[in-house]
């Protein structure tokens, strides 16, 4: 719930958020195996993609004109 109110004040602050996809992850047993790596290939796959869009939208609002569009 604190997420998604900080996620509130942002948005009317005009501060860039990503909206989607949006990711809530729960640290359970079994999450991770012995060496750290999700223990799920589903989970990993979805985390690759999510951090995938992560990294586009970090790029996209690091440009000196992100500001002005």
């Amino acid at each position: 719930m604190a997420q998604q109110h900080l996620r509130n004040v942002l948005a009317y602050l005009d501060v860039p958020t990503l909206g989607q996809p949006g990711v809530f992850v729960q640290l359970k047993e079994g999450l991770f195996d012995a060496a750290g790596h999700f223990d799920n290939a589903g989970t990993q796959k979805f985390m690759e993609g999510w951090m995938n869009r992560y990294v586009l939208w970090v790029r996209e609002h690091s440009r000196p004109d992100a500001g002005t569009k």
